[in-house]
């Protein structure tokens, strides 16, 4: 099974996505007394604060991340760029529907338009 390129801009995302957990985890974990509920109310206080920055956080790069989708693919078979919603490559004639068809199929590879 071959893993689908993901953007940089997604990387980010999961990367700040785990510096959040991180946080979450350290700051329930440094809480100075188990037993003191002074501090546990302190510690819920500040995890609800970084969930809610968390949220924020994420929606935030949610638009982002949307808003700065590609616009444009590159055809498997000529290599040219080809907008998105085209079916068909103006270059060389390939059937970007007719390989959808074949990969939802079963089959990896579809065939060359020659």
């Amino acid at each position: 099974m071959r893993f689908p390129q993901l953007r940089i801009f997604t990387w980010v995302i999961l990367a700040i996505n785990a510096i959040f957990l991180i946080w979450i985890i350290g700051g329930i974990a440094t809480r100075p007394d188990p037993n003191d509920t002074a501090a546990n109310v302190g510690t819920a206080i500040g995890v609800g604060l970084i969930i809610g920055l968390w949220v924020a956080a994420d929606v935030i790069l949610g638009i982002l991340w949307l808003i700065t989708k590609p616009k444009t693919r590159d055809c498997p078979a000529c290599g040219r760029t080809v907008k998105r919603g085209q079916m068909e490559c103006k270059g060389c004639g390939y059937d970007f529907a007719q390989a959808a068809r074949f990969t939802q199929g079963g089959r990896q590879r579809p065939p060359n338009p020659a």
